[in-house]
């Protein structure tokens, strides 16, 4: 998350980059396409806005949320 905001200075609509690179991640250890969607959903709908970087709240929060429901699906 913080890569991607840096990256993209946070500008409109970063989060979808973001979301895309979970989601890559999620490919790349074997999750099908669909289940790799709902967890990202999961982790992270609603919780980022355009133009604004993550604070350290939200990023341990997404983080902690996406961890969890990956380790679910193991």
């Amino acid at each position: 998350m913080t890569v991607v905001a840096d990256r993209t200075r946070a500008e409109s609509a970063w989060y979808g980059h973001c979301q895309q690179v979970l989601g890559w991640f999620l490919a790349y250890n074997g999750i099908d396409e669909e289940r790799a969607r709902e967890i990202v959903e999961s982790a992270v709908g609603g919780r980022f806005g355009s133009w604004i970087a993550p604070d350290v709240v939200v990023v341990d929060a997404v983080s902690s949320r996406f961890a969890r429901t990956v380790d679910e699906n193991q």
